[in-house]
């Protein structure tokens, strides 16, 4: 009996620290509302200002244009239905079908909507960020076929991310050589900058097909930005390309009939919401660029990947392609990102440090870390911030990790967090050192896990469930917290359940919130909600001990089961 208690508590120890209240601790909570039309708000970032972008979603009242929608291709509808008398819950399904009906969304043919919308919240007030899209030369009204996905905004109130051009209406011929139209897009989504005045799209290349592909993810205060963009066209693209412009094989029988840009967007859209062997749709790189005051890029460059093909051929695995990506930047102009290496069956993704002098990546090679490891974010004292997939007693987990890159990779620190069995991924780090993010919690009493917004503090080594400082009864339940500035605000995910009208009758949903914690020590939350769960406080482990651990106990536990 004493080794089984002596196993459970080694256990114990490895799974769990020390409680601790957080009594000088307390934030004001606010939600930042909603847009008209609009079910769901995330956050993506937060400056010193406190300004916020993020994403508007699951969007209603779009401009669509029933009239020219023929019921046949909606069957769900029923018969002898009147386009054009529709009911709301109706509209909804034929939205959903033109977004991602598998026969529809990628038919160049059907009308093509925008997803998600851009939002900036600054003064109290909240907007979408529109200035992308255009008007449709047919109605006059606004196309709402144009995305706008903000990653970043600057302490000068400059915001970056993607978006593209928007779709309009053309005459050509089908796949059965006969006439229609088209709804068109003159090129793929870029990377999108703008200062609330000005719109500006920035792609790699003009050689590239249709200028290619890229994306803003985030910019510093030197309007210095990084993300990533095509490299090559890639071979699946220009076989694509090619079947797209040939309009009759070798015996003169047709092979393709379609404008190139409704040719090209089958691809795209076949391609574009996938992951693994059959993504991205180009080979695609991380990039930098130098812009100016006012949007215009002076420079640019791309980066490589923290791999080495030749050394990769002697391997057993089989590679389909290499990948980049740059996730951050900070004011010194020290860029973190990842790269990776896509394989038939799985991938191989390293943290990398993009420098002048080349890729480095983060993690050596004798580390169990340097193969599924990825740098998310970097402040202005040079911290890395990033996640690893480690072994917890016998499971993988995601765990956060923090790394001095000042002088190219340091030496990894693995914090508890609230347990040292769950996942908790980081999404921001601010120049004091203060973490948030995204953590599991362990289920209880056979409620399944849930995720929740955490905040970590590298300097006291103190984690907290930010559901902690909710008021009582809320409704909220804080599932991410995605940036954190220089005072201490928090901007994070909540989901809320409300009531929302359909066709005049009430219908309860869960929405997506922007919620602010602003600190307040007068606001400590409600108390009876606090468990153990809620704070945590305890030296960090290395995960190689932490699996040993774990291990250890499984062994002396099931060693005296054994000699019962």
């Amino acid at each position: 009996m004493r080794r089984t208690k002596i196993s459970l508590a080694i256990a114990a120890l490895a799974a769990t620290s020390l409680s601790m209240a957080h009594a000088d601790v307390g934030y004001r909570v606010t939600d930042i509302g909603s847009v008209d039309g609009v079910l769901h708000t995330v956050p993506r970032d937060l400056n010193n200002q406190g300004q916020i972008v993020g994403q508007l979603a699951d969007l209603r009242n779009q401009n669509i244009r029933f009239e020219l929608l023929d019921p046949e291709d909606f069957p769900f509808l029923g018969e002898d239905v009147d386009m054009t008398d529709l009911t709301e819950e109706q509209q909804l399904r034929v939205r959903n079908a033109l977004i991602n009906g598998t026969q529809i969304g990628g038919n160049p043919k059907f009308q093509k909507i925008a997803v998600e919308l851009g939002y900036l919240f600054q003064g109290g007030n909240l907007s979408e960020v529109a200035g992308f899209d255009s008007l449709d030369s047919e109605t006059g009204l606004r196309t709402d076929s144009v995305d706008l996905r903000l990653r970043a905004i600057n302490d000068q109130g400059i915001m970056v991310g993607q978006s593209a051009l928007p779709f309009y209406w053309g005459e050509g011929t089908d796949l059965e050589g006969e006439e229609a139209r088209f709804h068109l897009r003159d090129g793929f989504p870029v990377a999108a900058w703008t200062d609330g005045v000005e719109f500006k799209l920035v792609g790699t290349d003009p050689d590239k097909i249709l200028g290619g592909v890229s994306g803003f993810t985030d910019i510093n205060n030197n309007n210095v930005a990084v993300g990533f963009g095509t490299f090559l066209n890639g071979v699946r693209l220009e076989q694509i390309y090619e079947q797209c412009t040939t309009e009759v094989d070798e015996d003169g029988e047709a092979i393709n009939l379609e404008p190139l840009s409704a040719c090209l967007y089958r691809f795209w859209y076949n391609n574009s919401s996938r992951v693994g062997v059959n993504a991205p749709i180009t080979e695609e790189r991380a990039f930098v660029w130098e812009l100016s005051a006012t949007g215009d890029v002076l420079d640019s460059r791309s980066f490589g990947v923290a791999f080495d093909p030749e050394e990769d051929e002697e391997d057993p695995w089989q590679t389909v392609r290499y990948v980049s990506m740059a996730n951050a930047i900070n004011d010194n102009g020290i860029i973190v990102g990842s790269s990776v290496r896509q394989l038939v069956q799985g991938a191989f993704t390293r943290a990398t440090l993009f420098t002048d002098e080349g890729v480095v990546k983060g993690f050596a090679d004798d580390s169990p870390y340097r193969d599924v490891s990825s740098f998310i974010d970097v402040n202005n004292a040079n911290i890395a911030v990033g996640s690893a997939t480690v072994f917890a007693f016998g499971v993988q987990r995601q765990r956060m990790f923090y790394m001095d890159v000042s002088n190219g990779p340091g030496e990894a620190v693995f914090p508890n967090g609230l347990f040292v069995d769950t996942n908790w991924t980081p999404r921001a780090i601010n120049n004091h050192g203060q973490v948030v993010g995204a953590a599991t919690l362990r289920s209880v009493q056979g409620v399944q896990a849930r995720n929740v917004g955490f905040l970590y503090d590298i300097n006291t080594d103190m984690t907290y469930d930010l559901n902690s400082f909710l008021p009582c009864n809320s409704g909220y339940n804080i599932n991410e917290a995605v940036a954190i500035n220089d005072n201490g605000e928090i901007v994070v995910t909540a989901v809320r359940n409300m009531e929302v009208s359909v066709d005049g009758e009430p219908v309860n949903v869960n929405r997506l919130r922007t919620l602010i914690l602003t600190p307040d020590s007068s606001e400590t939350g409600c108390q009876e909600q606090s468990d153990d769960q809620t704070s945590r406080k305890g030296a960090a482990f290395h995960p190689v001990w932490l699996a040993f651990l774990g291990f250890f106990s499984l062994i002396a536990i099931r060693r005296q089961k054994s000699k019962r």
